[in-house]
């Protein structure tokens, strides 16, 4: 037994154990796929398969929150959300609502899916509602009012092509689809003569919970903040600010005793958002952070300002936090960046090994 267990401990100090932690919708997920595209052999048919029902159902789910938004947000201020009010006299457009309301329900999985006629019906109801004024202006207000997902605008915009009988989604649609993480999934890479085994786990709330097992001889920890979060609520209580929850979670994980000795590196992810947010559509920082004074109009002045936010929160003035900016979707960017994390996880193997 002895010598099985001495056998085990030489091939896990071989793997390189990383570990995906960030609160949910942070981009860890998606940087997990893009991983996969790079090192391994891409998604899979039945992942690809997966895919094309989840973003289906995540878009009809996305427009019923937007109609529901829309109509609680008037209701509360008519004066103040004018513009977000739907023309419900309109038949046409009370026809398109129905529909969609019709696939709430809808899975979009199976062999046996609705007729082809009603899919397409639907794509274009769809689109019908998302070219309103009044919807534009409801999503316009997503993140500090509502909880949203990201890229839904990507899909939305395609609405039309997505229930089309031949619709098969590409890689950039696989990587943007939002599949909520629950558990753990894990995978390994053999990436220039080293073995890694990468674990991401659910970011909710009620998934933090099942991390604990995955604590035990870890390498090193990604840590994935999203940068975008800085004026959205969190989808289980949206009296909380997302960047605020992020941040404390980093503070539990960093300064947890399971990573004293474990190289930690955080990824500041999204930074595309961030930009668009900040630069373009001029959403301050200060909803977050009061004593924030940074140029509008630098983007960079904002992601040095919530990069030092983030590392005020270390504790240990001996441990080393390898910061990156960063955007998940985007290939190039994340093979680059998991070039430099490679060398950091190799050394602290070599160390805890005792070798240099």
């Amino acid at each position: 037994i002895e010598r099985h267990l001495h056998i085990h401990d030489k091939a896990d100090r071989v793997i390189k154990k990383l570990l995906l932690l960030g609160s949910g919708s942070s981009g860890k997920s998606t940087l997990f796929k893009q991983l996969k595209i790079i090192y391994d052999v891409g998604f899979e048919d039945s992942e690809l398969e997966a895919c094309r029902h989840t973003l289906r159902q995540n878009v009809v789910m996305g427009m019923l929150t937007l109609l529901r938004k829309s109509t609680e947000l008037f209701e509360s201020s008519p004066e103040r959300y004018n513009k977000l009010r739907v023309d419900m006299e309109n038949q046409e457009l009370c026809a398109a609502i129905k529909l969609v309301v019709e696939f709430g329900s809808e899975t979009f999985a199976g062999e046996q899916l609705p007729p082809s006629d009603r899919m397409k019906a639907l794509g274009e109801s769809i689109g019908t509602l998302w070219d309103l004024e009044a919807i534009q202006a409801t999503f316009m207000r997503r993140g500090d009012l509502f909880s949203f997902p990201d890229n839904m605008d990507y899909f939305f915009n395609k609405a039309e092509l997505l229930y089309l009988d031949d619709f098969q989604p590409n890689r950039e649609d696989a990587l943007k689809t939002r599949i909520r993480t629950t558990g753990l999934v894990q995978k390994q890479y053999e990436i220039k003569e080293n073995y890694f085994h990468i674990f991401d786990v659910g970011g909710q709330r009620n998934e933090r919970k099942k991390w604990i097992h995955c604590f035990e001889n870890v390498t090193a920890v990604i840590f994935v903040a999203s940068l975008s979060s800085y004026n959205e609520v969190l989808l289980e209580d949206e009296s909380v600010l997302v960047m605020k929850e992020e941040l404390n979670l980093f503070d539990q994980i960093c300064n947890s005793r399971w990573f004293q000795d474990t190289a930690f590196i955080l990824f500041m992810n999204k930074r595309d958002l961030f930009e668009q947010k900040y630069r373009i559509n001029k959403i301050p920082l200060n909803k977050c952070f009061n004593d924030f004074r940074g140029d509008p109009n630098v983007p960079e002045q904002g992601m040095n300002f919530i990069k030092k936010k983030y590392l005020a929160r270390n504790q240990n003035v001996q441990k080393q936090i390898y910061t990156h900016f960063t955007c998940a979707t985007d290939r190039d960017n994340v093979e680059n960046i998991f070039n430099d994390v490679q060398q950091v996880v190799i050394q602290t193997s070599l160390k805890v090994g005792g070798l240099i």
